[in-house]
């Protein structure tokens, strides 16, 4: 009878950890599919790359609010372009978006982080704010986005 709950929980814990495993590659695969469309959609101006309306339409036109979580992470990128990226998006998804940058705010960041984050926040508070989907762009620009995949729907 040992044998076979000891047999029964060891199952439970394998089960266990390879969804666990699965959800963390998913969140991995996430991340990257977010940053492939920030390089793919950069700008590049005076010799270096940089972030334009086209790498923030063509990352909002790939997230909801369930990106959230994943946008936050790459709060944390090495990389400055996705750094200010993802803090545009977050701040142009809402009270949820924002409510995100305030508590990455909250931990402790490193000086240009917390910049570009209170930056966002500043931009999505201003009286002139427009949201990213209502840029003006011509049918042949909005053709030069190259976008994401959807996101697959929660199992």
């Amino acid at each position: 009878m040992a044998a076979l709950l000891t047999s029964a929980l060891l199952t439970c814990a394998l089960l266990t950890t390879a969804l666990l495993a699965a959800a963390i590659a998913d969140d991995r695969s996430r991340d990257d599919e977010l940053k492939r469309v920030i390089d793919r959609n950069t700008g590049f101006a005076h010799m270096t790359r940089g972030m334009n309306m086209y790498t923030l339409i063509a990352l909002r036109s790939c997230v909801t609010e369930r990106d959230v979580p994943v946008l936050t992470r790459l709060l944390t990128d090495r990389d400055h372009v996705t750094q200010l990226s993802a803090a545009s998006v977050l701040a142009d998804l809402g009270d949820e978006g924002k409510r995100a940058l305030r508590q990455a705010l909250a931990a402790p960041p490193d000086i240009r982080t917390r910049s570009v984050i209170e930056d966002a926040l500043r931009e999505a508070d201003s009286p002139t704010y427009r949201p990213i989907q209502d840029y003006p762009l011509t049918e042949q620009e909005r053709k030069r986005i190259r976008g994401c995949r959807p996101l697959a729907p929660p199992k």
